[in-house]
């Protein structure tokens, strides 16, 4: 018995005026894999990253989350589906949380929210500072 993909790129496609930046592109991530986007400048894995977050939506293919197709329109759709992108520059907002930078948006209120931090951050095998900001890490040595 197979598992089911947790993320599944179908035929991705995403183009802008005179440049086609995804042709087709196929993935699927597996629970328990790790994974590691890279390529020449210019092939497209930021623009990959974006079609996930919802900042762009792909003009073909397919996503699946967990097996079920999901349209992706906005960030916000993105954070409610489970993505979070952790952006390559190391402070992105020196006054937030490491917890705000990650979910891009206010506080953990709710107990869901708080949850879902601490699952993030133990699947991520981190222990930072519960609020800590990320101006208060020190590249390298802050998260254990």
């Amino acid at each position: 018995m197979s598992a089911t993909a947790i993320l599944s790129l179908t035929g991705i496609t995403k183009s802008f005026v005179g440049v086609h930046a995804l042709r087709g592109v196929q993935l699927d991530l597996f629970p328990g894999e790790v994974h590691a986007l890279m390529g020449e400048n210019g092939a497209g894995k930021s623009t990959l990253v974006k079609v996930l977050a919802g900042v762009y939506q792909p003009d073909g293919g397919s996503i699946k989350i967990g097996g079920e197709v999901t349209f992706i329109g906005n960030p916000e759709e993105s954070t409610r589906a489970g993505i979070a992108v952790v952006h390559q520059d190391p402070i992105l907002f020196p006054n937030l949380t490491v917890a705000e930078s990650i979910f891009n948006e206010a506080l953990p209120r709710t107990r869901l929210r708080r949850v879902r931090w601490k699952a993030l951050m133990a699947k991520a095998g981190l222990r930072p500072p519960r609020w800590c900001t990320e101006s208060g890490l020190i590249s390298g040595t802050g998260v254990s």
